[in-house]
């Protein structure tokens, strides 16, 4: 049986910044329900992979540590995880994850940081292989929005800027279409999986009340949460969020029952 190979061509930055939101989301990182000002995904992610073990004031964080990672890290049904991809992502996450540890005095867990981003990356391949199994591609449209969200989140103006910049970084026109058509058809995989994510309205107030009892709760009252209409569509978000966390959650372990897979970590 052929072996398919998932390597890390060239620095996979817009893995590291788009396409991990998505593999992010199952590992159910978005914020909870009841907090409408929105918590950091990629700070919930890296707080959980950080060990409550102090460092001393001024005290540099490691570097990755990434002796030992063998060639192929895992694979899944066939298709292996190479070592350039892993290295990587890990790379980029062990940068928030050391960030967020470092703010909270504390160190990573180098282990667990490994072995997470080993477990989504083998999530992220399940869902690109069921992606092609039914045959869901990447529409223009679905292109257009995911270029958008890219310039919302980088700030530049265009996609040419965009290219611009990952070709800066060693990520060529082909690659930078190859990654995108994989974000756009994993997208619309998870938006066809959870369907309408729309929270109604007593959602929608619900989430907000129970958030302004929980600051209350706490006595937090230095800095009182905006009216609703001011953080409804940060609700919205959250809310839809989590309905396409659960979704993706589903469907992965769904995957995993009746895949092939091996970690070499």
């Amino acid at each position: 049986m052929s072996t398919a190979r998932r390597t890390g061509a060239g620095r996979r930055l817009l893995l590291a910044a788009a396409f991990i939101t998505s593999i992010l989301v199952l590992g159910g990182c978005t914020g909870s329900e009841g907090e409408p000002e929105g918590a950091d995904a990629s700070a919930s992610a890296s707080g959980s992979a950080s060990a409550s073990v102090s460092a001393a004031p001024g005290e540099a964080q490691p570097a990755p540590d990434l002796e030992g990672i063998p060639e192929v890290v895992a694979v899944v049904n066939g298709t292996e995880i190479g070592r350039d991809l892993f290295t990587d992502t890990y790379e980029g996450q062990f940068a928030q994850a050391s960030a967020q540890a470092q703010a909270a005095g504390q160190e990573v867990d180098q282990d667990l940081l490994k072995t997470t981003v080993a477990d989504n990356l083998v999530s992220s391949e399940l869902l690109r292989q069921e992606a092609d199994r039914r045959g869901i591609t990447a529409t223009p449209e679905g292109r257009a929005a995911a270029v958008d969200e890219l310039l919302q989140t980088s700030g530049l103006a265009s996609e040419e800027e965009l290219k611009a910049a990952f070709a800066d970084q060693g990520i060529d026109d082909a690659e930078f279409d190859e990654q995108l058509t994989d974000q756009v058809k994993l997208d619309t995989l998870l938006a066809e999986e959870a369907g309408d994510t729309t929270p109604t309205d007593q959602e929608i107030q619900e989430a907000y009340d129970a958030a302004k009892a929980q600051q209350e709760a706490g006595g937090d009252t230095a800095t009182p949460i905006p009216p609703l209409e001011d953080v409804r569509e940060q609700i919205i978000q959250q809310l839809s969020g989590g309905r396409t966390s659960e979704a993706a959650q589903a469907l992965v372990a769904r995957l995993r029952d009746d895949a092939d897979i091996t970690v070499n970590l």
